[in-house]
């Protein structure tokens, strides 16, 4: 098949190219960075030059596709929510109305836990069906919701759309791409305190989330949305594992949201003399007040995925972060 990426040369987008590619497909990368987009070129993956914000600069790649794969998205948590709209949600729009004005075979959307605004107060995984929760915590987690929206607007006029919403993604390669850069800076006892210990959180292997791809191309259906969840723990929990793993005590100490929001704000002139990221964004905080818990039954028995626990996923993760430059 010949198909057509987007956030190809990004955490996931890079990964899945690869499989695609490996497998034998035709693909078609939407390239930002022609430097970014060399390991691409060099497995016999096609870039073309453009952006999202531009609609005309997809036209050649994405005419005469079989699939579309939308996967660009901006979640830098200092990014501006304009900026984010633009991607995430112009963006989308762009993407999904030029793949119905081309003909396109599909349209397969990368979507995000983030669209739903959290999970139930109460702890228990929400699915595919569950409302959204608001107000969204965080422009991302808005813009997410509100790109999906763009694309399910032109379902509704035709265009055969199948959407993946994958939870935390992590794995190698990439130290600090995906939710990498949690786990290192826990690894690393960068944490002096562990923030909302008992919020609850959704975390799938990137191996395991391309593969859940390749099956919705392959088998999903038509107007599907399916949840990528992986396994779901408590930051205490997964803090324990880390620990487990390599070697570094977990935080003694927890913090509610809001205490570490002062805390931040008090440091954040001490982590800008060392040049440094907080370890904990501060836009992120109102993410950490919720619980991001989702049950992936739907794409476990309908297209027979079956992710690995956090127990085969984190050793072979830690390690490469460890030696990760």
């Amino acid at each position: 098949m010949r198909i057509y990426v987007t956030g190809a040369t990004g955490y996931i987008g890079r990964a899945l190219c690869l499989r695609l590619a490996a497998a034998g497909h035709e693909v078609r990368a939407l390239a930002r960075s022609p430097e970014r987009a060399e390991p691409l070129r060099a497995a016999g993956v096609a870039t073309f030059p453009g952006d999202v914000t531009d609609r005309a600069s997809l036209r050649v790649g994405m005419s005469g596709a079989d699939w579309v794969i939308h996967g660009a998205a901006l979640l830098s948590p200092t990014a501006s929510l304009a900026a984010m709209q633009a991607v995430n949600v112009a963006g989308s729009e762009n993407v999904a109305s030029l793949a119905y004005k081309l003909g396109v075979g599909g349209l397969l959307s990368i979507a995000s836990v983030a669209a739903f605004g959290g999970s139930p107060e109460d702890g228990s995984p929400a699915t595919e069906e569950s409302p959204v929760l608001l107000p969204f915590p965080t422009p991302y987690s808005r813009t997410k919701h509100d790109g999906q929206r763009a694309i399910e607007g032109w379902a509704k006029q035709g265009l055969r759309v199948r959407s993946v919403y994958p939870g935390l993604v992590y794995g190698p390669p990439g130290k600090k791409e995906g939710a990498n850069y949690f786990l290192r800076q826990m690894m690393l006892g960068r944490f002096p305190a562990l923030v909302g210990a008992e919020r609850r959180a959704s975390w799938v292997f990137l191996d395991d989330a391309v593969d859940a791809i390749l099956a919705v191309l392959d088998r999903g259906r038509d107007g599907r949305g399916y949840l990528l969840a992986g396994e779901v723990v408590t930051v205490r929990e997964l803090a324990r594992q880390v620990a487990a793993i390599s070697g570094t005590p977990a935080p003694r100490r927890e913090l509610p949201v809001g205490t570490a929001r002062l805390l931040l704000a008090l440091a954040a002139p001490f982590w800008r003399l060392r040049g440094r990221r907080p370890p904990i964004p501060p836009a992120q905080l109102d993410s950490l007040s919720r619980h991001w818990a989702f049950d992936d039954r739907r794409a476990r028995e309908e297209l027979g995925w079956t992710p690995r626990p956090l127990a085969d996923g984190l050793p072979p993760t830690l390690a490469y972060l460890a030696s990760a430059k």
